[in-house]
């Protein structure tokens, strides 16, 4: 039971790097579906709260275009940063192929876009991805299935946390900072931003060998009516939202534009 010095220290380093090995691979605690318990609401507390604050602070500098950039920028590049962080830990870590790296879901897609849009100030690609990853970002803290997977909030958990509250931080700072407004305007872009997503999800990773349900055509969600397809209900639901929320971000705007058509 008595140690020397040096052995006692490669002893606890050994620990420790087992222990952080482990929280990083998600090999502690229970497996299991811990969505609406505790882990769950505390996590959607502070992803609340800290949305609060920054949409506070957008509105607050919304005259700074200064500060505005700033506060734009920090939240894009810690996301961005984030993005290339997590995918390291899953390659070095995790031991995880180099394919699987491809963002084969629509969140892990838009965790690269929305950051990169944001930085590049790309006006078009923010007509396209902006209202889908907000509203993918809304939907995932309301239906978690398949983040909260464990009973001690590992890394794998962190990982979707971070991705998903990036999508909903930089669209609502980028729309109260005044430099990005939904409208009907841009239906045309959000339908070819979510074909680009469907193209990715259903071609492109099926090129790359995986199988499985990345567009959630084919999940649980509830989105189900008996005799049709979910793809087409889900379809059809996530259009509707899309052009609401587009209409409801800008009524005036909006309102014009579907007058527009009756004077001419």
């Amino acid at each position: 039971n008595c140690f020397t010095e040096k052995s006692s220290i490669k002893y606890l380093t050994f620990g420790y790097g087992i222990t952080i090995k482990n929280w990083l691979c998600g090999n502690m605690g229970t497996a299991g579906d811990y969505s609406y318990q505790a882990m769950h609401y505390i996590t959607l507390l502070a992803v609340v709260t800290v949305t609060g604050v920054l949409l506070a602070l957008s509105l607050y500098w919304r005259k700074d275009a200064n500060r505005s950039r700033k506060l734009l920028q920090g939240v894009a590049l810690f996301h961005l940063g984030f993005e290339i962080l997590w995918r390291l830990i899953y390659l070095f870590v995790n031991h995880a192929a180099v394919v699987s790296l491809w963002p084969i879901y629509p969140c892990n897609l838009g965790g690269i876009l929305l950051p990169v849009l944001a930085l590049t100030d790309c006006r078009c690609g923010k007509r396209m991805f902006y209202l889908f990853g907000f509203l993918g970002g809304c939907i995932t803290f309301a239906l978690p299935q398949g983040i909260f997977c464990n009973s001690v909030f590992v890394f794998p958990i962190l990982k979707s946390v971070l991705q998903h509250t990036g999508l909903l931080l930089i669209p609502v700072i980028e729309y109260a900072s005044g430099k990005y407004r939904p409208t009907l305007r841009d239906m045309g872009w959000v339908v070819a931003g979510c074909l680009v997503h469907l193209v990715n999800c259903e071609g492109i990773v099926r090129l790359l060998g995986f199988e499985g349900d990345y567009m959630f055509f084919r999940s649980g969600l509830p989105f189900v009516i008996p005799g049709i397809p979910q793809f087409i209900t889900l379809s059809v639901f996530a259009l509707i939202v899309l052009t609401l929320m587009c209409f409801l971000c800008d009524v005036k705007g909006s309102v014009a534009r579907i007058r527009k058509p009756l004077h001419q």
